[in-house]
């Protein structure tokens, strides 16, 4: 067993999560948002991968998907440059938009905000 194994802990879902045919829904619809700057998607156990061609539309979906961090990645001798917006978790869909190619700081991330309930109880908008 190597060491990256040996050192893994596996990871338990408290519930039941979307099912592969949900996942690929919400790719379609992540997709349809940003149409013609997709290279490519995944769809995977809980989680929708997109791959998009440009810092515009990977900045859109971090905003459509409320997508609360951005970590970016520098160039290595084997890979571009590269940057990973994602957010969400179980038993919701987690969304990663990656973004690979000529990147202007700062890149931004769409925290997703709580929703204030005035003293009347209604939410506010």
């Amino acid at each position: 067993m190597t060491e990256l194994a040996s050192r893994r802990t596996p990871e338990v879902a408290s519930g039941p999560g979307p099912t592969i045919p949900e996942l690929l829904t919400m790719a379609a619809d992540v997709v349809a948002m940003v149409d013609g700057h997709v290279a490519s998607t995944d769809v995977g156990h809980g989680v929708v991968s997109v791959h998009v061609t440009c810092q515009a539309a990977a900045e859109y979906l971090a905003w459509r998907l409320a997508l609360d961090h951005v970590e970016e990645y520098p160039p290595t001798r084997t890979c571009h440059a590269f940057a990973v917006w994602s957010g969400g978790e179980w038993p919701e869909g987690e969304f990663k938009v990656f973004c690979r190619g000529e990147l202007v700081p700062p890149l931004r991330s769409f925290p997703r905000h709580a929703a204030v309930v005035r003293t009347d109880g209604n939410e506010a908008a």
